[in-house]
């Protein structure tokens, strides 16, 4: 009999002791404000708290139409990326075709570089992409054009990003429009 008891109270209050932790980030947080309290400098942890992920866009592609986007983008800082992605859904275009994308960069601090890579490639997060097709460099103000010709229909990701040229963090506008030729 109390081998059984000792068990259940050994059982119970395992539970228990799960159902009072915390996370690791909850963990983090309170020793933040703790150091805080206390007069430490407080070191900056980001947390996933401090990212809210922008939703995919997707730009669906229709014969004998044209499509419109626009984006903001940062600069990575050198040999580093931060995209933003717009997905090019061309699956309509089942015998191929040539994607004729037209982008016009604001006038904001950092420069522009774009990369148009295949549905479900990885995005590189450093060091030199390797994308179907591109345009680097792309000063305020200016415009550029990627042409990409393929042979089947597919989605493709429009990645937007600052130069390595631009300080981190200097920001930027871009709109573009997509037309399609006939392969």
């Amino acid at each position: 009999m109390h081998r059984v008891t000792a068990n259940v109270l050994g059982a119970m209050l395992l539970i228990t002791s799960f159902c009072h932790g915390q996370s690791l980030a909850d963990a983090a947080r309170e020793n933040r404000k703790q150091k805080a309290k206390d007069g430490d400098a407080a070191t900056k942890v980001i947390t996933t708290d401090d990212f809210s992920a922008p939703p995919d866009v997707t730009i669906q592609l229709v014969p004998g139409t044209t499509s419109n986007g626009q984006g903001t983008l940062v600069a990575p800082g050198r040999g580093k990326h931060s995209y933003t992605v717009i997905n090019l859904d061309a699956t309509r275009f089942t015998s191929g075709g040539v994607l004729h994308i037209t982008i016009t960069v604001g006038d904001g601090a950092s420069e522009a570089s774009f990369d148009l890579y295949p549905q479900g490639a990885r995005l590189p997060s450093e060091g030199m992409p390797n994308s179907l097709a591109s345009a680097h460099n792309v000063r305020g103000g200016a415009g550029a054009k990627i042409d990409y010709r393929f042979d089947h229909g597919g989605v493709f990701q429009l990645a937007a990003e600052g130069s390595w040229n631009s300080k981190p963090g200097d920001k930027n506008t871009y709109t573009f429009v997509v037309d399609m030729g006939n392969p």
